[in-house]
C-alpha cells in the first residue's frame, strides 16, 4: 500500500511543484497521490448518525499520542498539502485525518461549522477507542471552527476532552465579508445555484435551511485546561490576523498565538514541509510540557 515507483507524484512533490490550475482542481476532485506512509482507510459515525470517511496513520507507537486532523471548506483529507501534514505528523504520533460531512467520501451535508463540531468529537472518540492515551485536535479554517466549538462543547468532558488543541486560519466570528472570498462563501450557500456550483466545482454538498451556530469566540474559553495554539498568517486573504487575536483574547490560559509572516497565506497555503515539521515538533513539546512553544511575530512579520 505504501510502495511507490521512482518518479511518481507524491504529496511532497505536489506541494513543492503544484503545477497548473487544472492539476490543483484534479486534487480537489480526489485525483491525488495518496499517502506515502502506512495507513488504513476507516469509517466512523458522528453522534447524529452521519458517516465519515477517514484515513488512519498509526505512527511510530501504537497506543501513544495521536492527532485528529480536520480540513477546511471545500477540501478533503487526501489533498496533497493536508496529506503531507498528516504524513509529517506521524513523526510525533498517530493521525486520523477525516473528511468533514458533505466533503470527500463522507456522508451528510456541510453546515459551514455547525454540525461539524460533532465530526471533531467523533474523530477524537475514535482515537480514544483505538487506545491512544493522548489525543490532540487540529483544524484548519472551517475545520478549526469545528474544533473550537467541539472542544468547547459541554460534551467535551472526561475522555471526550482533547489533551491539546491547535487551530490554523480560523475565524472568531461568523458573517465576515472582509474579502471577496469570504463574501462568496457567505452568499453561495443561500442560493440553490450557488450550492450547485459548489457541489460541481468543489465536490462539496452544502445543506440548505440552516442558521449560523454559536460563534467560535463564544466557545473558545471552554477549551481550557487543554492548551490552545492559534496560528494565523499575516497575509491571510480571507480574513486578517485580527480574528486570531480575537480568539486569543477570549481564550483562557494556557494559550499561545503564532502570527506567521507574509507568505503563509490561508490554511493549506501555509502547509510547507518546514511548517509541518515545526508543528509536529510543537505537538511533541505540548505533550511533554503541557504548553505550546512560543512563536510570536508582530504585524510587520518580524519574529
Amino acid at each position: 500500500m505504501v510502495g511507490r515507483r521512482a518518479g511518481r507524484r507524491t504529496n511532497l512533490s505536489a506541494v513543492e511543484r503544484p503545477g497548473p490550475r487544472l492539476r490543483r482542481l484534479l486534487d480537489v476532485w480526489g485525483l491525488v497521490p495518496g499517502f506515502a506512509v502506512p495507513h488504513e482507510h476507516v469509517r466512523l459515525a458522528a453522534a447524529d448518525g452521519v458517516e465519515l470517511a477517514g484515513s488512519y496513520l498509526p505512527g511510530p507507537a501504537p497506543g501513544g499520542p495521536a492527532v485528529a486532523l480536520l480540513h477546511g471548506f471545500g477540501g478533503h483529507h487526501r489533498k496533497p498539502r493536508l496529506a503531507l501534514l498528516a504524513e509529517r505528523l506521524t513523526a510525533f504520533g498517530g493521525v486520523l485525518a477525516v473528511d468533514l460531512r458533505g466533503h470527500g467520501r463522507s456522508g451528510g451535508r456541510c453546515t459551514l461549522g455547525d454540525r461539524e463540531e460533532l465530526d471533531a468529537l467523533a474523530a477524537l472518540a475514535w482515537l480514544r477507542r483505538r487506545g491512544h492515551d493522548w489525543v490532540g485536535l487540529l483544524g484548519l479554517s472551517m475545520g478549526g471552527a469545528a474544533v473550537v466549538r467541539g472542544a468547547g462543547a459541554a460534551a467535551a468532558r472526561g475522555p471526550a476532552r482533547p489533551d491539546a488543541v491547535c487551530v490554523i486560519s480560523t475565524a472568531a466570528r461568523w458573517g465576515l465579508r472582509t474579502s471577496p472570498e469570504m463574501t462568496r462563501i457567505e452568499r453561495l450557500p443561500v442560493w440553490t445555484a450557488g450550492r450547485a456550483a459548489v457541489r460541481g466545482l468543489l465536490r462539496t454538498r452544502v445543506a440548505r435551511g440552516w442558521d449560523f451556530p454559536d460563534e467560535p469566540l463564544l466557545r473558545v474559553a471552554r477549551i481550557a485546561p487543554a492548551p490552545l495554539l492559534i496560528v494565523h498568517g499575516m497575509d491571510d486573504h480571507y480574513f486578517g490576523p485580527d480574528q486570531a487575536e480575537l480568539l486569543y483574547a477570549n481564550a483562557a490560559e494556557p494559550r499561545t498565538l503564532w502570527l506567521e509572516p507574509p507568505g503563509f497565506g490561508h490554511a493549506e497555503d501555509g502547509l510547507t514541509p518546514a511548517f509541518c515539521d515545526r508543528l509536529a515538533a510543537a505537538f511533541a513539546e505540548v505533550r511533554a510540557h503541557g504548553a505550546w512553544p512560543e512563536r510570536f511575530t508582530d504585524r510587520s512579520g518580524r519574529a
